[in-house]
């Protein structure tokens, strides 16, 4: 029987965190899916967990060497995935039993090219979990912020290849660059405010350093998708009060470089 999704996954050790990702997949409502599980030279025994289910639905890969990165391993997976829907399933992510079927039932129905649904993020060291305030899809806000939580998300085959894949220029927010180009390419977007995944979050996601990396290559897809500068406070007209106050708490990382200088200079 022909998949109706696949999960994409790139995955680079922590095999204890993958188990735990591929269990949630077994577990799914929606019984016609495949995984394409691509690893980016781990030194720890990813395909011994992968091969330890015995699951017939799970296809295994290793990157090859002349590739690493996030970007090269999501674009290795998706050229070997049989379905049009794909669906991101990071190697630590939980995906909730009804992700799947939720995912194809809307996208099928809507005619989709893209989809997100709720995200609720999960910290580990204190078994804690945190709500994101959701928010229905608007293209002017999408191009001010990336509010789409990457492990919540699906999109078609087609419209991937069609603007060109993920680029492996970028190590972090490839996610965003992908979607503004979908966008651009007159994607249509769909959502569910229902939670569909629990979003690890460990003490490496939460570093100084990491947000002024996020924050230049933010910078870097907003250059290369030719955004305008944007006054970070015009979220405010398009997004939902809790988003906006969640953008503007997290100003640091999303605002605009261009437009501060000018103002600067005025």
């Amino acid at each position: 029987m022909s998949p109706k999704v696949s999960f994409i996954t790139a995955v680079k050790n922590r095999p204890e965190e993958l188990k735990e990702m591929l269990e949630s997949l077994i577990r799914q409502i929606l019984s016609e899916w495949e995984a394409i599980i691509v690893d980016d030279h781990s030194t720890e025994p990813i395909q011994a967990v992968v091969e330890s289910f015995n699951e017939p639905r799970f296809r295994f890969f290793h990157l090859p060497e002349n590739l690493t990165g996030v970007a090269n391993a999501r674009n290795f997976a998706i050229e070997r995935a049989s379905s049009e829907i794909m669906i991101t399933a990071d190697g630590d992510d939980i995906n909730w039993p009804a992700r799947a079927e939720v995912t194809y039932d809307i996208m099928t129905k809507q005619k989709c090219d893209v989809f997100y649904g709720h995200v609720v993020t999960y910290f580990p060291s204190g078994d804690k979990r945190y709500d994101h305030p959701f928010q229905p899809f608007n293209a002017e806000l999408f191009r001010m912020v990336n509010f789409i939580t990457n492990p919540g998300t699906a999109f078609r085959k087609e419209i991937f290849l069609k603007v060109g894949g993920f680029d492996p220029e970028f190590i972090l927010s490839e996610d965003y660059d992908l979607y503004l180009r979908m966008l651009n390419a007159g994607g249509k977007f769909c959502y569910s405010p229902l939670v569909l995944v629990e979003y690890r979050l460990g003490p490496r996601n939460l570093t100084v350093e990491k947000k002024e990396l996020l924050h230049s290559f933010v910078q870097k897809v907003r250059i290369k998708n030719n955004l305008p500068p944007v006054d970070l406070n015009k979220v405010k007209k398009y997004a939902l009060p809790l988003v906006a106050d969640t953008i503007l708490r997290e100003e640091r990382m999303w605002r605009d470089d261009r437009f501060v200088k000018k103002q600067n200079k005025n």
